[in-house]
């Protein structure tokens, strides 16, 4: 969850307060130094995962907030930036403070700063201008969100720096959906052997960003989570783990999987630990489909005819140079499980 107006003021509060406990001053220059090369590459090495996930996020991202004198930046669980994306008219500022590759945010080494307060709090949040601790960082805004594992561990952060003169209120929203489509895409992949099941309390969100995600190992214990499913249960990963499939979800574990086999892909319905109904789905790794009985898939659905009246991007180009330019961005992203968000009258 992002911050009150109340929370946030707190969390820039106790960052000031932490930066001045390590002897920072507003007026020091900060080290500018980065990573030596080969340093740079073993932390890539490290980090190759996040990486992988995150590159394409964050391409879909800068495309969103293009010609804003922003940069689309990730680091590692340190602060230490591993790639940027950004404006090239804002590159050289940027320069000036050192928001390049191979250099910590950390915060006791830059003080109060998006990077480093959103690793130090783990909560996404915007720093503005004079907001930030050191002088010679106020000429950014920063809006920067952690991202985590499906295991609850800090891999690093997504952060959009700019220019606070093309400040949006958006932009803390489009960086946390965004570190959210990473966090599931890791999930995905990190848990592909294992039982999970997807749900939410709307049906239409099952199959969507905010679904809550969970696996379970052999023995029928939760063993990941992503944030929505630790948001809609009411609890942090680290109280959820291990815990039975019957605690948290009313159903014991081989239940669960009987139902999942008897209809793959069917919706049913869980009552949450918390009282919540929601709507689920099983997503079976290989290994428990031999080990039950997996019903034929349903036959695929005839290809249907297609629609003339149906809307094109070719019919909603009507010559206008910025819808042209906006649809050339979304055919970019189009059928690839990227967040869009529109903004204006028509959004």
């Amino acid at each position: 969850m992002l911050p009150t107006t109340s929370g946030r003021i707190d969390l820039l509060a106790q960052a000031h307060g932490r930066s001045t406990a390590v002897g920072l001053r507003a007026d020091e220059r900060p080290d500018f130094s980065p990573l030596s090369h080969i340093a740079l590459r073993e932390l890539l090495d490290t980090n190759h995962a996040l990486f992988a996930h995150a590159r394409p996020v964050m391409e879909n991202l800068h495309a969103q907030i293009a010609d804003t004198q922003s940069l689309v930046l990730l680091t590692d669980s340190a602060g230490v930036i591993l790639h940027s994306i950004g404006d090239a008219d804002f590159i050289e500022k940027a320069n000036r403070v050192a928001l390049c590759t191979g250099v910590s945010w950390a915060e006791r080494a830059r003080g109060t700063n998006a990077i480093g307060t959103a690793l130090a709090s783990g909560q996404a949040i915007a720093v503005h201008g004079p907001e930030h601790f050191l002088r010679a960082n106020h000429i950014l805004t920063c809006s920067c969100a952690p991202i985590v594992d499906p295991f609850g561990r800090t891999l690093g952060a997504l952060d959009v720096s700019g220019d606070p003169r093309g400040f949006s209120p958006h932009t803390l929203a489009l960086v946390r959906m965004s570190a959210q489509l990473i966090e599931n895409h890791l999930f995905a992949n990190q848990c592909a052997e294992a039982l999970r099941l997807r749900f939410h309390a709307h049906e239409e969100c099952v199959d969507s960003l905010f679904a809550g995600l969970v696996a379970f190992g052999p023995d029928g214990g939760l063993i990941a989570a992503n944030r929505s499913a630790q948001f809609q249960l009411g609890a942090p990963f680290d109280a959820l783990q291990h815990q039975g499939c019957d605690a948290l979800f009313g159903m014991r574990f081989g239940e669960l999987a009987q139902q999942a086999a008897r209809a793959p892909g069917a919706t049913f319905r869980l009552t949450l630990s918390t009282g919540v109904r929601v709507l689920a789905r099983c997503e079976f790794a290989e290994a428990h489909k031999t080990a039950v009985t997996v019903a034929p898939p349903a036959p695929a659905a005839r290809m249907r005819a297609p629609d003339p009246d149906a809307i094109t991007f070719a019919t909603l180009d009507s010559g206008d140079a910025r819808m042209a330019a906006v649809l050339e961005r979304v055919a970019k992203i189009r059928g690839r499980d990227l967040p869009l968000l529109i903004l204006g009258q028509t959004g």
